[in-house]
């Protein structure tokens, strides 16, 4: 049994390791971007750090009684506006008093900024957390208690109204199924996996080329946040989020999953696509409106998920 329980409203994102987020929040609609898309990132010290909106009229991080050893359970408007569905959840988690500094910005060589060019920053950490793939987000709670608050203490706050205790028996029952298991997006297949390796990777080789001129670029392929490479420039720090498409053709043609498809809507968001890449390698590059002029977009698949 935990003894403090938390329930904390999130945007929705499949991922939360950098990818976009969805939700109501005028913010969110325009960019679809908020500082909670690294919830679930693990970072090198093999923690999690999140974050919450600010709260009352100081704009300060939720501020419970007690700091440490929480279950908290995130929840989100199911793809931003559907019902609060739960999304994953922290074990042995802390409330930090202010907002911090992501410890990314001290590790790596380089970590991108906000959309207005700040630094994303954390109010919780654990040593757990367990992220419910999209496929299976199908427990929801009512929004009738987060009307003015992003967070609910359900236990170990000093409240014990009954609808806290039927929650918390609910975050109980979640946690005890530990239903959570590696999400995977939908396979795409190509006549030769081998090729397309090859192509996948001398178009990755001709896009660094071609941003180190004026760049500074960090890969970013392993990270599932949407893009593939870092682009900071020399001289004025703009930052490009660069995803890097090939093919062995002079065509330009390409696939895109969802949430590189999602990710198109991010200001600094950038596509290079690489033609010939394993001969000229002729490099292109582009931005979301000059790919929606370009090109015609259709659906490639649907997954279908039992309701």
């Amino acid at each position: 049994m935990h003894k403090r329980i938390a329930f904390v409203k999130t945007g929705w994102s499949d991922h939360y390791e950098g990818g976009p987020v969805l939700g109501r929040h005028a913010h969110v609609q325009e960019y679809d971007e908020a500082h909670e898309r690294f919830n679930f990132l693990k970072n090198s010290d093999g923690r999690y750090y999140g974050y919450l909106p600010p709260i009352g009229k100081k704009e300060r991080p939720p501020q419970p009684k007690e700091k440490e050893n929480w279950l908290l359970v995130f929840v989100s408007a199911r793809n931003g506006s559907g019902p609060l569905t739960v999304v994953g959840w922290y074990e042995h988690a802390i409330f930090h008093e202010e907002y911090l500094e992501r410890p990314e910005y001290s590790e790596l060589e380089g970590f991108e900024l906000d959309v207005h060019g700040g630094e994303y920053g954390y109010c919780l950490s654990a040593d757990a957390a367990h992220l419910i793939p999209t496929s299976s987000r199908k427990e929801t709670v009512s929004g009738d208690h987060f009307k003015r608050t992003p967070v609910l203490y359900v236990r170990g706050n000093g409240k014990d109204d009954e609808w806290r205790n039927e929650l918390a028996e609910f975050a109980e029952s979640l946690v005890a199924k530990k239903k959570a298991v590696e999400s995977r997006p939908p396979k795409l297949s190509f006549p030769d996996p081998k090729k397309r390796k090859l192509v996948e990777e001398a178009a990755i080789k001709a896009a660094m080329k071609f941003l180190n001129k004026e760049h500074r670029v960090v890969d970013r392929q392993k990270h599932n946040c949407g893009y593939d490479l870092l682009a900071s420039h020399r001289k004025t720090s703009e930052e490009f989020h660069v995803e890097v498409k090939g093919t062995s053709g002079p065509e330009m043609h390409f696939y895109m999953t969802r949430n590189e498809f999602r990710y198109m809507s991010t200001p600094q968001w950038r596509l290079i696509m690489v033609c010939d890449a394993l001969g000229k390698a002729n490099v292109t590059l582009m931005t979301a409106a000059e790919v929606r002029k370009a090109f015609n977009m259709e659906s490639f698949a649907w997954e279908a998920v039992a309701k």
